[in-house]
Order: structure tokens, then sequence, then C-alpha cells
């Protein structure tokens, strides 16, 4: 690993269950290289970033009291090979689960070798574009192409009962100077997020 190696991440979540069973530290990375009508994490696209150091972001993600990380955009296969290289260095040291969404499909992954090394180390891949006409309101994912695969055994008890959740569950934080939607909305939430959107004058975060 090269001493500088760095990853352009959006925002990062210490300590939520809102995207995977447990506790999981979320990472937002930054950059997409797809326009899907209706994303909701837009900001991860066209958004301010800052570019982190991998040892850094992996020792934050050590002293959290997380079971293990969900990395979502953006799309995280564009920076496969830094997160790769994070994940390696997080498990040398740590038992840590890790789950991906990507807008692209596995079979599209599966033909990239830094792609594959990413795929190797992850426990569950949320994968697909997301698809507007197609949003099913399903919980934690975004609209009815998109697919669940358990790349390893870590998760298969717990997933299938955390993913087959009925209601969609999303919570908006503030702090000084932005609001964050975490989570996948129900519309109802959606409602008061475009209030919170209308009415702010900070910066506005969508993930």
């Amino acid at each position: 690993m090269s001493e500088d190696s760095k990853i352009l991440i959006s925002h990062t979540e210490k300590n939520t269950d809102l995207l995977g069973p447990y506790r999981r530290f979320v990472i937002w990375v930054h950059g997409c290289c797809f326009d899907c009508e209706g994303c909701l994490a837009e900001n991860t696209k066209n958004g301010a970033y800052t570019e982190t150091n991998i040892k850094d972001l992996a020792q934050e993600i050590l002293m959290s009291d997380t079971e293990g990380i969900t990395i979502s955009g953006g799309e995280p296969f564009l920076q496969a090979k830094a997160l790769f290289e994070l994940v390696s260095l997080l498990k040398s040291i740590k038992d840590i689960g890790v789950i991906i969404y990507s807008g692209f499909t596995l079979e599209e992954l599966q033909e990239n070798d830094d792609s594959k090394n990413l795929l190797s180390v992850t426990d569950i891949l949320i994968d697909g574009r997301y698809i507007k006409k197609l949003d099913d309101g399903r919980a934690y994912i975004g609209s009815s192409n998109q697919r669940l695969h358990y790349l390893s055994d870590r998760y298969k008890n717990i997933g299938q009962e955390y993913y087959s959740e009925k209601k969609r569950r999303a919570e908006i934080k503030f702090t000084l100077d932005k609001a964050v939607l975490i989570g996948v909305p129900s519309k109802n939430v959606l409602e008061v997020w475009q209030k919170v959107k209308e009415k702010s004058g900070g910066e506005i975060c969508d993930f």
C-alpha cells in the first residue's frame, strides 16, 4: 500500500443500523458514472468531497463500536483498488463485515480485475442501477431490479430477516451547517425531506 493512498469521500456515518445488519460504519464515496433518474445521492456525484488517507480512515473505522462497514455512493467500484486496500487492511486487524451498494451488476463487475478483488472481500453486494419506475418500496433497496447477493455466509441468516422488513427506514440528521438523509426513505420521509430542502439555507446532503 502506498503511504499516500487515498479514497474520495462524500460523507461517513460512524454508527447506524439503517444500511445493513448490526451497527455499521457507513462510507459514501464520491464520484459516479451513472445518471439515474430520481437518484437521492446526487450530492455524492456533484457535491463536496474530501481525499481521505486509507490508513487514517481504517483507524477511524476500527475505533468505532461497529460490526462492519457499508460502502455506498456514488459508485464504489470506480475506486475498487483503493477500497480493496482499505478492506484488506481492516480485515488484517479485525474480523469485519462488508456490504457494498453498486450501480453495476455483479456480472459487469466480474469482468474487471480490480472489481473482482473487491468482491472477494465483500459479504453482501446490492447491485444494479436505480430505476425510478421500478421503485416498489422495498426496505433498504431502491428498485425491484436491484439484487441482493450473499457473497459469503456471514450475513445469510440475519440478512434474510433484515432485508425482508416490510417498511423502509431512514433518518434526517442535522448539524450546524448540514442536513443529511440516511437510509432508503419511505414516501412520508421523502415529503419531509423535500420540505427541509426547500427551507434550508445550509448544505443539503442526500445519502
